[in-house]
């Protein structure tokens, strides 16, 4: 019976090796296959991965990408669309892509609103009109709420800002619990999600096909090294209580918004969120893409770029009013 425990151990020994070695190289492949395109910065103690085009002293334009992503997002569709005529501004939300994390209060929208503010301090002056996607639409509205003199307008897509019924994913769940989620994203995630993915991403453009080579212009593959996935996991288990205690402020955010939505989305509901957003805000305009699922900014580029143009006349409006 000892013998048997101890090779059973010595079984589950070695598993775990094998597993945190399959982990380690997994983050070196990947991170030699997607390396940094920015630069870094200090924000609040935070090494932040940012980066830009356009001419300093143009307008400046704000990406703040979602859940499971990073700065690529955003910045692949948008940013040489925009850098003519803008500064274009991306970064890692804390924890993904390259950007490191606070071991506390991470996940919070407050905090993570003032590393956005920090980016947007330290990579020139003035205002800016700030363009996000899902998770990173309230973390924009936080910053609007929180810095209005950094925001001078908002471009929302399919934006997660309502408190939802229900749990969270299961696998954000399990990633934030103590101990076990360490072991889940430390062990298992490297192993098993990467092969998995096509169906999650196929969700997220439901019911359009996912655009060719899509993975690879997203830098897919980072989201999950383990730190990445367990630092989503916080944030998205943490979503609803974030939206729920900001959503009340909604109505005293005046600042020129456009938001850009798809009929149905597997993701996010459009109706909890976009359209109740469109309620809420003041001064909001709503855009219907339509079959784009959670991802206007990929197959209707256009619309978010037009919705960009509105902005900044609804802005301009109110600076000559």
């Amino acid at each position: 019976m000892i013998l048997w425990l101890v090779a059973i151990a010595a079984a589950v020994a070695l598993a775990g090796y094998l597993l945190a070695a399959n982990a380690r190289a997994y983050t070196r492949r990947v991170e030699a296959q997607f390396p940094p395109t920015g630069r870094f910065i200090d924000a609040d103690g935070v090494r932040v991965h940012v980066r830009e085009a356009g001419l300093e002293g143009l307008p400046r334009v704000l990406l703040i990408h979602g859940a499971s992503s990073n700065l690529l997002e955003l910045w692949g569709p948008l940013a040489d669309e925009l850098s003519p005529l803008h500064r274009v501004i991306a970064y890692d939300r804390p924890g993904l892509g390259y950007s490191g994390r606070a071991k506390r209060g991470a996940h919070l929208m407050a905090s993570q609103a003032k590393i956005a503010a920090h980016v947007l301090e330290q990579t020139g002056k003035g205002a800016a009109l700030v363009v996000a996607h899902s998770l990173g639409s309230s973390v924009a509205l936080r910053l609007a709420l929180d810095f209005p003199h950094l925001v001078s307008g908002l471009v929302l897509i399919a934006p997660a800002s309502h408190p939802y019924p229900g749990k969270p994913a299961w696998w954000a769940r399990l990633s934030a619990t103590p101990v076990l989620g360490g072991l889940f994203t430390g062990l298992l995630v490297p192993w098993i999600a990467p092969a998995r993915s096509a169906a999650s991403v196929a969700n997220n453009f439901w019911p359009a096909p996912v655009p060719v080579n899509y993975l690879e212009h997203g830098a897919v593959p980072l989201f999950f090294r383990p730190n990445a996935f367990r630092a989503n996991g916080y944030d998205v288990c943490a979503s609803s209580a974030e939206f729920g205690a900001q959503q009340p402020r909604y109505a005293e955010l005046y600042t020129p918004a456009v938001i850009v939505t798809a009929e149905k989305d597997r993701i996010v509901s459009p109706k909890r969120h976009a359209r109740a957003l469109a309620s809420d805000l003041p001064a909001a305009e709503l855009v219907i893409a339509p079959d784009t699922g959670h991802m206007p900014h990929r197959l209707r580029t256009d619309l978010v770029l037009a919705a960009i143009r509105r902005v900044n006349e609804m802005t301009a409006a109110r600076v000559e009013g």
